[in-house]
């Protein structure tokens, strides 16, 4: 499964694009309208509004494309460029004061939430020694309280950086718990279905072959018949440990349901998925299973295994194939693979 796609900072981003496109309108207005106190360079800030609007214009397409990362790099560039040029311009027109330096902290905010945090801590620190050199050449500047105020933004920015370090630490156990199966840690069949045609389809391009894998565990209502369901729960996995250990990382293992597991083997030819399963068959004949200080017996399992072929051209023919194997490896009496040769 994509992460993003149950990333709730996607939708925050989307929210957000309007938010700000108001904000660049209203700045616009208030750019425009006569004003009470003395204006800087009028013509500079409808420049800069013209290019935020730009770069929100762009986010909000990449958003729209689904490029989640350029979307928000370009959320924060914008805020980071909405901040220091207005800066530059007020120090232009006269006007020194603490109030505009605090909005460095909207995009160390922004890159906290969006971005990955090296991004946020190195944005962090180039802010803090631009600000750090604006107060050391501002004779103004010094005879205001600046340690309070570069206290303040610290003080915001951690906050800040900590609070969506632990969001995006529950997002993604949230999004590991809904993948996963509890029992055996492996993916569970809802990220097998969901993810199986993607990994088909992005690699149809270079014709490399992909293997499944389906088996179940045989007789396996016995082992919680006899010794308990706690025996059956240690059976299931035992035997995910087992699978774990065997297949390197590039396969992808999932508990599809019950007793029964599935496996997507990619870049493989069918002479080595027939040697991988018959072994695979062996070596879980050959499990030692102590439960509770009790032999448990043997273990045995029937396996159903299909290449993907042109004649096999959709996801669904693909599992109904190796389903089929599965059923003729029971039939023929378990402890067995069968598969096309």
């Amino acid at each position: 499964m994509d992460e993003t796609r149950t990333d709730l900072r996607i939708r925050l981003l989307r929210l957000m694009h309007p938010m700000m496109l108001i904000m660049i309108a209203v700045a616009f207005v208030l750019s425009l309208a006569p004003l009470s106190f003395p204006s800087p360079d009028r013509f500079a800030y409808l420049l800069l509004l013209g290019a935020l609007l730009i770069m929100l214009i762009s986010a909000m397409i990449a958003q729209h494309k689904n490029r989640y990362l350029l979307s928000a790099y370009l959320t924060v560039a914008l805020a980071l460029t909405g901040t220091w040029p207005s800066i530059l311009i007020n120090l232009h027109a006269g006007i020194v004061d603490f109030f505009p330096l605090c909005y460095v902290t909207i995009t160390i905010i922004l890159s906290s939430l969006f971005l990955p945090s090296l991004v946020t801590i190195v944005l962090a620190v180039i802010q803090f020694t631009l600000l750090a050199v604006l107060v050391a050449s501002s004779a103004t500047l010094q005879l205001q309280n600046w340690p309070s105020f570069f206290f303040f933004v610290l003080l915001v920015s951690l906050l800040s950086m900590i609070a969506n370090y632990l969001i995006k630490t529950q997002m993604r156990q949230l999004n590991e718990s809904a993948i996963r199966d509890h029992l055996t840690g492996l993916f569970n069949r809802r990220y097998f279905e969901e993810t199986l045609s993607n990994k088909l389809t992005r690699n149809q391009s270079d014709r490399s072959p992909w293997g499944i894998i389906l088996l179940d565990i045989d007789h396996f209502k016995g082992f919680n018949d006899q010794n308990g369901h706690d025996a059956g729960d240690f059976v299931l996995a035992k035997l995910a440990h087992m699978m774990l250990a065997y297949f390197n990382l590039s396969s992808t293992i999932c508990r599809y349901g019950g007793d029964e597991f599935a496996i997507l083997l990619p870049h493989l030819e069918q002479k080595k998925l027939d040697e991988i399963c018959q072994e695979l068959v062996e070596q879980v004949h050959s499990l030692t299973l102590l439960h509770a200080g009790k032999d448990l017996g043997p273990m045995s399992i029937s396996v159903g295994y299909a290449c993907y072929t042109a004649q096999l051209n959709s996801v669904e023919l693909f599992v109904k194939q190796a389903d089929a194997y599965l059923y003729q490896a029971k039939q023929q009496g378990r402890n067995r693979a069968v598969g096309s040769s």
